[in-house]
């Protein structure tokens, strides 16, 4: 009988509905299943006590709790550990069921590569005010996140959010713990799939993402994702595109222009991203000014 291991880490979120329609799929469907929940030790107790609930009622679902909080990466790890069957199904906590055939449509792939990976969506309409630039980013970036369009770079377009992996390929790349807090492991994860020319699968099978951070979490966000970029450069190096832009920005000799830029125009880029109607292409700027920053606060440190 065919077998799946649902994967998901929970951090201050909610995923009962989540587990519950994972769990009428995986019913419906009549194989071996299993749904594991384990939370970073989230802060948020009305919600833990939400999810805890949820998982003591259905069967197939289990329920962790961890003590101290260990990142994104080794939650993800362990969860891979802590899985029964061959095949490992991750996604995010902030997630919701777009389709009915969501699991069996994953099923079907499974059998024909490594690695499969669902995609994601975004809401058509702004939710709540306050998150406008994540919003507004991620919409745009939908726009290129078809299986078609992914699959020209199939490495390069792997997200952990939603996708489907082999035990054995898994166990052979896992995810890096030292990157601390959010951001690039999933490229570094993208780069070892490649290096190990793991076979990967791109299809129209997404997840919606809710959890859309206000505009001022979501920039520190930002920064913390672009330090993790810099400690981890020598790995990444040009697998990753703002790297990539700034190098050729470094080789053009512009570098003094964004450090002007960087003292004249920071306050008013960040207060047009925290703002209602922020600017994509300021957005863009914001990146290679952190980039600049974060840079020079290390040599200076260093000096």
């Amino acid at each position: 009988m065919e077998s799946l291991s649902i994967l998901i880490p929970a951090y201050n979120w909610d995923c009962s509905k989540l587990i519950s329609d994972l769990h009428a799929q995986g019913d419906a469907l009549g194989i071996e299943y299993e749904i594991i929940v384990a939370d970073d030790c989230s802060t948020d107790f009305d919600k833990l006590q939400s999810v805890r609930d949820t998982a003591r009622r259905l069967q197939h679902c289990s329920f962790t709790i961890l003590e101290n909080n260990i990142g994104r990466s080794a939650i993800r790890n362990m969860l891979a550990d802590m899985a029964r069957y061959d095949k490992l199904l991750f996604m995010d906590c902030d997630a919701a069921v777009c389709s009915p055939t969501y699991l069996k449509d994953y099923m079907v792939a499974s059998k024909q590569a490594d690695v499969v990976c669902g995609g994601v969506v975004h809401p058509e309409k702004l939710q709540l005010p306050g998150v406008e630039l994540r919003w507004k980013y991620e919409r745009n970036a939908d726009r290129h996140r078809s299986a078609k369009h992914r699959s020209k770079t199939p490495y390069d377009h792997f997200t952990p959010f939603n996708f489907l992996i082999s035990r054995d390929t898994f166990q052979q790349i896992r995810f890096d713990t030292t990157f601390c807090g959010y951001g690039y492991e999933d490229v570094l994860f993208g780069m070892e799939m490649q290096r190990l020319r793991s076979s990967v699968l791109h299809i129209d099978n997404p997840l919606l993402h809710l959890g859309l951070e206000p505009n001022e979490k979501y920039l520190i966000k930002t920064d913390e994702a672009i330090h993790n970029l810099l400690l981890h450069r020598d790995q990444i190096g040009q697998g990753s595109t703002l790297l990539r832009h700034y190098d050729r920005i470094c080789r053009w000799h512009l570098e003094p222009l964004i450090g002007m830029a960087d003292k004249l125009l920071s306050k008013q880029i960040k207060r047009n991203l925290s703002g209602s109607h922020p600017g994509l292409k300021c957005f863009a700027l914001y990146k290679l000014l952190t980039v600049y920053r974060l840079q020079h606060t290390d040599s200076d440190t260093d000096n």
